[in-house]
């Protein structure tokens, strides 16, 4: 007998003897923090354990707190480990929350129920302590962060955009009398806890500044300013933060293994700033005019007729310029609101598309002329709300005088009625005396008595009144679901408008900013895709979104990876080895052509 076995064949006598433990079925819940400030909010993670695939969980959830679910389908992973011959299986079912701190006081969150395999688990109870905001009434210079949150204006239009800046500095370190230089972003504030609201998008602006506390100490500062410029997309009120920034504030410090200063110890300091309230109108019914198609901001307008010389059954193309700001979504004239246009001229009533030529945005339609002659295209109009006067200003177009001349021999329309008719006998009338009908017509002559051929005029009438009704309905159909969904343009566009800032963001010769480009290109894709408000897309919200929509988790997971770092790489410089701006490009078009293949 051989004395030995190979090595792969003792492993997999190992496997096979292998013990069985299977982990206790069960339920918890994570909490990122049990003690929060009015307004802040936390993540909070539902992880089920061996319990099989649960049920959507159900909350005992007190008045002060609000849970928000974020993935209705849960994260789900599995995990096998031998060890000393014992074998022990782990499955997990993760469900993601956001837990927002709504009044004062100290609540009991929970328990939070779940149904998995016909049993019910059920986690325990857990504390949870709200304070009031941290009102911070000493000057910056005692503070070793500080945090401030303006919003100019906070009271628009819908459409308007407004610009919110968040301000915050953090004292550089001072131990033992000796200022040091670390990278106060990356290791000092604890950006994970930390909750910058929109400001994840923004590129930040670094400075320096020396500022006094009450014994007349200087001490320098690294001041960051984070300015984002934010569309406002829907009516009402909209709250901007608040902001929490928490921070490892160093205490003490080692020597690195590679060079430099490594935190060894630290305290927390916190700073916050509070939520600015932003009112968001809509332009008054009264004085509405009847061709307003939803235009709001400044603009001019002007029509343009080319030719204006053309035979009769030949197209004038009519074309309607709008210039002013902002552009995004207006709409052309409403062409069936002029009757007089309509009168005299031919022309289809789909909706106009307008395309963007050297800062104005151009609605193009074919007219024909019904009639020969020296004719004049009528004034058209075109209203829009403008914002500074709060009131609605209709633009009219001066009257173009164009001439129709008659077909010509040459012309296609021509050449169209002059093909030869098929030969048929004619038949004449005889007058009869008497009777009450006086007319005969030759029976050999009527249709109930000849022969019916199919010709090629036969088969163009049966399919052209069809194929024109379905015409006719599936373009009224089409204008009818534009009207129900509003948000239906900026979906449609979505990806159209990703992949040109997408390749914008690769013409730039800075890595770093072409991530942040192409970060931005993300999110505004998301924010138009799932009709949000522009700019006010954070990587937590994009988590939200896929896994509400059933989105596989691997383009969650990366997606918000991607995302984050680009966040971080504002702050600080990418590691070496880090994927080119190309690299990062072909990913962002993945992910992109993934999610318009998701049906939401």
């Amino acid at each position: 007998m051989p004395t030995s076995l190979p090595i792969y064949w003792l492993i997999i006598c190992a496997v096979a003897t292998a013990t069985s433990v299977a982990q206790q079925p069960g339920v918890e819940l994570q909490l990122g923090a049990r003690a929060l400030e009015l307004g802040e909010a936390v993540n909070a993670q539902l992880v089920c354990t061996n319990t099989g695939s649960p049920e959507t969980p159900r909350a005992a959830v007190p008045d002060g707190l609000t849970l928000e679910l974020s993935n209705p389908t849960p994260m789900s992973s599995s995990m096998t480990r031998i060890v000393n011959g014992r074998r022990s299986d782990r499955a997990t079912y993760t469900y993601s929350f956001r837990l927002t701190a709504r009044k004062v006081g100290t609540f009991t969150l929970g328990p939070i129920t779940v149904e998995a395999g016909g049993t019910t688990y059920q986690t325990d109870p857990v504390r949870i302590v709200v304070r009031d905001t941290q009102v911070a009434s000493t000057p910056r210079g005692d503070r070793y962060i500080f945090a401030e949150l303006t919003v100019t204006p906070t009271s628009l239009y819908v459409t308007e955009s407004y610009e919110a800046t968040l301000t915050f500095g953090i004292r550089k370190v001072e131990i033992g009398g000796r200022v040091y230089n670390l990278n106060m972003l990356q290791d000092v504030l604890d950006a994970r806890a930390s909750q910058l609201s929109v400001f994840m998008q923004g590129q930040a602006r670094r400075s320096e500044r020396w500022m006094t506390d009450e014994e007349g100490r200087r001490h320098q500062y690294e001041v960051f300013t984070v300015p984002v410029q934010i569309r406002a997309e829907q009516a009402g009120q909209i709250t901007v933060g608040p902001v929490f920034l928490k921070t490892r504030y160093p205490t003490r410090l080692q020597r690195g293994f590679f060079g430099g200063y490594q935190v060894s110890d630290y305290r927390r300091e916190n700073a916050r700033a509070d939520a600015v309230t932003v009112t968001v109108k809509t332009p008054p019914e009264e004085g509405r005019p009847a061709d307003y198609t939803g235009a709001i901001g400044r603009f001019r307008f002007r029509v343009d007729a080319n030719p204006d010389r053309v035979e009769q059954g030949q197209p004038i193309t009519l074309s309607a310029s709008i210039s002013g700001s902002p552009l995004d979504g207006v709409s052309g004239p409403d062409l069936s609101a002029h009757p007089e246009l309509a009168s005299r001229f031919d022309y289809t009533h789909d909706e106009l598309v307008g395309d963007i030529e050297g800062g104005a945005k151009v609605f193009r339609r074919a007219i024909f002329p019904k009639q020969i002659g020296e004719q004049a295209i009528p004034p058209i109009t075109w209203s829009y709300f403008d914002t500074r006067q709060a009131r609605y200003v209709t633009l009219s177009s001066d009257s173009i005088p164009i001439s129709v001349d008659p077909p010509s021999e040459t012309s296609t329309n021509i050449v169209a009625l002059q093909n030869p008719a098929p030969e048929a006998s004619e038949t004449g009338l005889t007058l009869l005396t008497g009777g009450l009908s006086p007319n005969f017509i030759d029976a050999s002559a009527t249709l109930a008595d000849q022969s019916f051929r199919l010709t090629s005029g036969w088969i163009a009438a049966f399919l052209v009144s069809p194929l024109a009704w379905m015409t006719v309905a599936l373009t009224s159909r089409r204008r009818a679901q534009r009207r129900a969904d509003p948000h239906g343009a900026r979906r449609r566009r979505a990806r159209r408008l990703a992949l040109a800032r997408i390749s914008h963001a690769l013409k730039g010769s800075d890595p770093a900013r072409s991530l942040q480009h192409l970060a931005d290109a993300l999110t505004e894709y998301v924010a138009d895709r799932f009709g949000l408000g522009a700019g006010t897309v954070t990587p937590d919200d994009v988590r939200t979104l896929l896994a509400t929509n059933g989105f596989d988790e691997t383009t969650a997971l990366e997606v918000v990876a991607f995302l984050e770092q680009a966040v971080a790489a504002q702050y600080a410089p990418a590691p070496s080895g880090s994927s080119s701006p190309r690299e990062i490009a072909a990913s962002v078009r993945r992910w992109i052509a993934r999610i318009e293949k998701q049906k939401t």
